[in-house]
């Protein structure tokens, strides 16, 4: 295995077919668990799919449509962005980034053996947001798709930027949050951070509300003033351990969840936990974990599929106790768990979409949505999931 000095360490998890990892002399080969006969107890109906455009071919960019109203918007890594109607799927406009960049740009900063776009979508503030292989931050209308603005990044975006208000942020791999402004992308301030010579290839996504929260590869979340780009709090979720530098791998990867003024967080062989922003950042409780989708909420749980893709379901409450875990999907590269109604939406390496119970973590349904797999996480709007596939196309189910 090649491995770069910084952020390009591919997941176990990121690879089709079976999980491993070299650490030490001896590599682990893991095979993912057969999947069993369940009990349907809620159907999944496909109501439409529609090609975006191609998969990416470096996999760990795992692009998340996003929506507004009645459009959703869906990124594909050869640099198409479309807006789709979201009860019918019908084509709104469709456009490729590329076209914002004039000939002598597109030859410096794209080639067809690479990703176009590597981060997205960030859907606010009447903008579709993506990253490009470029380093930049590219703003759409979302009315027609046409650009807003472009603005450079330090490096590559590989999760969604988020727009709130007058801000648009942006997280790179190299350590960096960038605040720009929303109406011409002129950048507002930069917030970094030391990270490690060592880190997983993907960063955390960051919540933008009335300050902006996010999580970096030296297992540290910080919050930080949308303003001015300090930091209000800067708090350890874990610490590195071991002698190698795998070993010591600690990131925050993937996503945070808050609920008024408590964050919940966890990092890749480190920890989960919870904190009060209300008493200073104060950690209220925290267990050892290991995950790079990061956390979720609901049904009074914070939700988590591990890196070995076992989920996990903790209480919220002060001792952030087991409420109950499912194993029956190890080693298969699962996506975050999705709160949807009562149930969780869980995507896995062969395309399987599964809806677990909150309740007590037992299968309910299960539907194939893409023979090259699913990466990027589903997102629900009520009782409607969308998922984009590794093959490039976004699907839209309801649950019956």
């Amino acid at each position: 295995m090649k491995v770069k000095p910084i952020a390009v360490l591919l997941l176990p998890f990121l690879l089709a077919g079976c999980s491993w990892f070299d650490i030490g002399d001896e590599e682990e080969v893991r095979k993912p668990a057969t999947l069993t006969q369940i009990s349907t107890e809620i159907n999944l109906e496909r109501l439409w799919d529609v090609r975006i455009g191609k998969g990416a071919a470096d996999k760990a960019i795992q692009l998340v449509p996003g929506y507004s109203g009645s459009r959703i918007f869906a990124a594909a890594a050869d640099g198409t962005v479309k807006a789709l109607d979201t009860g019918t799927g019908r084509e709104i406009w469709s456009v490729n980034i590329e076209t914002y960049y004039d000939d002598e740009e597109r030859r410096n900063s794209f080639t067809k053996s690479a990703d176009t776009i590597t981060g997205g979508v960030g859907v606010g503030e009447e903008l579709v947001l993506v990253g490009s292989s470029a380093g930049e931050v590219v703003a759409m209308n979302q009315s027609d798709g046409s650009l807003a603005w472009r603005a450079r990044a330090t490096s590559e975006v590989l999760s969604p930027p988020q727009a709130f208000g007058q801000l648009v942020v942006a997280q790179s791999i190299d350590g960096k949050l960038a605040g720009f402004n929303v109406f011409d992308g002129e950048r507002k301030w930069l917030y970094s951070t030391s990270i490690p010579s060592l880190t997983l290839r993907g960063t955390a996504t960051p919540i933008l509300s009335d300050g902006v929260v996010t999580g970096f590869a030296n297992g540290r979340i910080a919050v930080i003033d949308k303003e001015r780009g300090l930091p209000v709090m800067d708090q350890r979720v874990a610490a590195a351990k071991g002698q190698s530098d795998l070993e010591r791998l600690i990131d925050i990867d993937g996503l945070i969840a808050r609920d008024e003024n408590m964050l919940y967080a966890a990092s890749y062989q480190g920890n989960i936990v919870a904190i009060d922003l209300a008493q200073n950042g104060r950690v209220v409780w925290g267990l050892p974990a290991s995950t790079v989708t990061g956390v979720t909420l609901g049904f009074g749980n914070v939700y988590m599929s591990s890196a070995d893709s076992v989920i996990f379901a903790y209480d919220t409450n002060a001792s952030g106790r087991e409420s109950w875990k499912n194993e029956a999907l190890l080693y298969r590269d699962i996506t975050a768990a999705v709160p949807v109604s009562s149930y969780l939406a869980i995507g896995d390496f062969e395309g399987y979409l599964h809806l677990v119970a909150q309740s007590d973590g037992r299968f309910v349904g299960r539907t194939r949505v893409d023979k090259d797999g699913l990466r990027s996480q589903a997102i629900v709007d009520g009782s409607r999931i969308y998922v984009m596939g590794n093959s490039g196309r976004l699907s839209a189910l309801e649950l019956r």
